[in-house]
């Protein structure tokens, strides 16, 4: 059955690429090459970017198994993220020219989910519902990484104060949304509003306090997205 897929992924991307009457293709190919980078192993609501960037091929398709994922960068980089344990195959036949390859990347999912803090899992799906975006789901996908990330650069020590948390979280967020950003008013003023209760509350006065809310906001993020 897995050989039968490959040779089916490799027929799809063939079309597009054997008959092409490009005039500007060289007389000697530039050889191809595959190559898969990301991740083998990943807890449970981590997000995990699978990447052929390093590639020489000109088109890609991929073959994608159960969870969140989302295709980005014309099909060079994948974002994936599960909320159950397992193996997760991905399948990315790429073409250039007359030339074809098929590689395999395995992700391994372990551990438990991180828990929202506070209630705040339960809160964001609320506050998504406000926002009104063609895009909805790819958008949640790419904020919940955009809180991922800025919570690995918390724990790496790089960022300390409130303040300079809160710009890197909305020049992140400005990042991963670019024009779409202001569509997000919604949610992001009554995440606002959250933090600034939580601050009140003396639960979100440490940086360890910041990363554990900032993941638990990528966790209620990706869950919401499951529903789209």
């Amino acid at each position: 059955m897995k050989s039968f897929i490959l040779l089916l992924l490799l027929l799809l991307l063939l079309p597009a690429t054997t008959y092409s009457q490009d005039p500007n293709t060289p007389a000697t190919p530039v050889p191809l090459k595959l190559m898969v980078e990301g991740p083998t192993k990943i807890k449970i609501g981590d997000l995990a970017i699978i990447s052929v960037e390093k590639s020489t091929a000109s088109s890609f398709k991929w073959l994608m198994p159960s969870g969140n994922h989302l295709i980005i960068d014309d099909g060079r980089r994948v974002v994936f993220s599960s909320g159950v344990g397992g193996e997760f195959q991905f399948i990315v036949a790429c073409a250039m020219g007359d030339q074809c390859d098929v590689a395999i990347h395995t992700v391994t999912v372990i551990g438990d989910p991180a828990t929202p803090s506070d209630n705040l899992g339960s809160k964001i799906s609320g506050w998504c519902d406000r926002v009104d975006s063609k895009t909805k789901r790819d958008d949640v996908l790419v904020l919940a990484q955009s809180f991922s990330s800025v919570a690995l650069i918390m724990e790496g020590g790089t960022l300390t104060t409130p303040g300079d948390i809160v710009a890197a979280t909305y020049n992140s967020n400005k990042d991963a949304l670019g024009e779409r950003l202001e569509d997000w008013s919604p949610f992001r003023e009554a995440l606002a509003t959250e933090l600034k209760r939580l601050a009140v509350d003396s639960k979100l006065q440490t940086t360890e306090d910041h990363i554990r809310i900032w993941k638990a906001i990528a966790y209620g993020l990706r869950r919401y997205a499951e529903t789209l």
